[in-house]
């Protein structure tokens, strides 16, 4: 393909790279404000229902550790600045800020969703389940589309 031109497809996945992005922008946020309400939660004194239900889910979280919080923190912020600095790339035909690094965040994302849903338990809300499939959908397609289809338009 001639260097002037960019294809379609690639442009459409960089406009992903940039939506699912932000997406992770917000997870990592949402993650904070988890860890929040976990802590809140396993303080509570109430007796409630609901009350017991979050002491429940906090117990779950917290025999998995701490330390997992923020490994899936750095993960989901790691995430965030490879799919927008790959979207970058896509858009300029780059090898190593487009292909790269796209499939940097690929390999990543498949491996701490794999992770997540080996460590969390289902009582935390983790497991193999269609939110795991749903995560695995988008690094893969990343993967075979940069190593197949685009593979020959990254001319910088």
């Amino acid at each position: 393909m001639s260097e002037g031109k960019r294809p379609g497809g690639l442009t459409a996945l960089a406009v992903l790279n940039f939506v699912f992005g932000g997406l992770e922008i917000l997870g990592s946020l949402g993650m904070l404000m988890l860890m929040a309400f976990l802590d809140a939660a396993a303080k509570s004194g109430e007796d409630d229902g609901a009350a017991e239900a979050q002491r429940k889910m906090a117990e779950a979280w917290e025999q998995i550790g701490l330390g997992f919080f923020y490994v899936i923190l750095i993960v989901g912020a790691v995430s965030a600045i490879l799919l927008i600095a790959s979207g970058v790339g896509y858009l300029q035909q780059k090898k190593f800020l487009g292909r790269t690094l796209g499939n940097s965040y690929a390999v990543l994302s498949i491996g701490s969703s794999l992770a997540m849903g080996m460590a969390v338990t289902a009582d935390a809300g983790g497991g193999f389940n269609i939110g795991t499939l749903i995560r695995l959908v988008y690094p893969v397609l990343t993967l075979f589309l940069l190593n197949t289809t685009f593979k020959e338009d990254f001319v910088r």
